[in-house]
């Protein structure tokens, strides 16, 4: 499922990758109380108004928090930042994440056909489960610009989450971003 929505995500993203002020860019992850780590990789349209730069990313995090035996979440996030138009500048963002992690588990003694097969309970028979999740986040960071091609950014996001607020936490992350040009 998660392959799909990254599609529809780069489709709907793929327009914008041909703009003039567009970047890709790409970033590594941390959040502190689930003890993740994660890759994402996106596309900024830096000035989709004036003072405001647009944004999808995906992502790939490594928590056990999830499932210790399958621990990888993928997802989208699309958002907003805002901040001052010089080569170092801190900004303010807002943005939204939806993600999945999957994971594989015996359905023996379930009373459904799991495999289409018209048997049911069949020995090594197996399901699987799919942890949806979404959170809304503020993100608050640095901009360091090099010209017009290269930028490199820190940011901490407060990831408020649909799953609880136990899972609730601090993701801090550095990016780096190229020109389209």
């Amino acid at each position: 499922m998660m392959k799909y929505i990254a599609c529809l995500a780069m489709l709907f993203v793929s327009p914008l990758v041909l703009a003039n002020d567009s970047q890709l860019q790409l970033g590594v992850l941390y959040a502190e109380d689930i003890q993740a780590v994660g890759l994402y990789a996106g596309l900024e349209v830096v000035d989709l108004a004036p003072q405001v730069a647009g944004y999808l990313d995906v992502s790939l995090l490594v928590s056990e928090t999830y499932h210790a035996e399958e621990p990888v979440f993928g997802g989208v996030a699309v958002g907003l930042r805002t901040g001052f138009n010089s080569p170092v500048a801190p900004y303010a963002g807002l943005g939204v994440y939806v993600g999945q992690n999957s994971h594989e588990h015996p359905a023996q003694q379930d009373k459904v056909d799991n495999d289409d097969d018209g048997f049911t309970d069949e020995i090594g028979e197996t399901t699987v489960d799919n942890q949806w999740m979404s959170a809304i986040y503020p993100e608050l960071g640095m901009r360091i610009a090099w010209g017009q091609q290269f930028t490199l950014r820190t940011m901490a996001r407060y990831m408020v989450s649909s799953a609880g607020r136990r899972q609730d936490d601090w993701f801090y992350g550095i990016s780096f971003a190229f020109s389209q040009q």
